[in-house]
């Protein structure tokens, strides 16, 4: 796998046993983030937090673990992240901002901070970004109809769902599904299919878990 120019890797997991048990490859983005505020790094992080439809991702502004942990766990629908950093400044107050991002989102970000007409009460607030590795993103009504017709299943029973070892893998209470993943190609958002960053080049730190055992990143 090409990871692009890095300066170390590591296979990682918390060590927090609440995050161990909500965290979907191992809790590193939770944990990082959660190190990153105790460490007055940052003040608040925009993360996907539950929104008011099963699985529909809505961006929060997190200021304490309890907030991030509640926003943990892969969505595998858009959450408008890049939206919420402009409140989180001016509504919050937030002087150093963290998020977390999939790759085409960091581009966005790290240009505005490059070019930031209009913009430099934010793009320098920015201290950091987390990127996650993103083979594809699915819009909601896409997700609601595969998981629904390939699947036969409602988001309402869905408590947690991963990609991985070439599956589109669904847990419900009861029972593990899973879907070849390309019986999931034609229901990814348009733009995902000329991706040119899989791994978050542009983060201060990426995560995948692509290459480690599971439960790591």
């Amino acid at each position: 796998m090409v990871l692009g120019k890095y300066k170390e890797v590591f296979a990682a997991r918390s060590t927090d046993k609440e995050i161990l048990k909500i965290a979907q490859d191992g809790g590193i983005v939770t944990g990082l983030l959660s190190y990153a505020l105790d460490e007055k790094i940052i003040e608040g992080a925009v993360v996907a937090g539950p929104g008011d439809e099963f699985w529909k991702p809505e961006p929060i502004v997190a200021m304490t673990s309890d907030e991030l942990k509640a926003a943990a766990g892969t969505k595998y629908t858009f959450s408008p992240n890049v939206w919420m950093l402009k409140k989180a400044v001016r509504q919050y107050g937030i002087e150093k901002l963290g998020t977390v991002g999939i790759p085409c989102q960091l581009m966005g970000i790290r240009k505005m901070q490059t070019y930031p007409f209009g913009v430099r009460f934010l793009a320098d607030k920015i201290k950091l970004l987390i990127g996650i590795f993103c083979m594809e993103n699915f819009s909601y009504s896409s997700l609601q109809t595969f998981i629904s017709e390939k699947m036969g299943l409602s988001l309402e029973l869905v408590e947690k769902m991963d990609i991985g070892k070439g599956k589109f893998w669904v847990y419900t209470q009861d029972d593990v599904y899973t879907l070849p993943l390309k019986e999931t190609h034609g229901y990814e958002q348009a733009g995902c299919k000329l991706c040119n960053d899989y791994v978050a080049e542009l983060a201060d730190v990426s995560t995948g878990s692509v290459g480690t055992p599971d439960g790591w990143s």
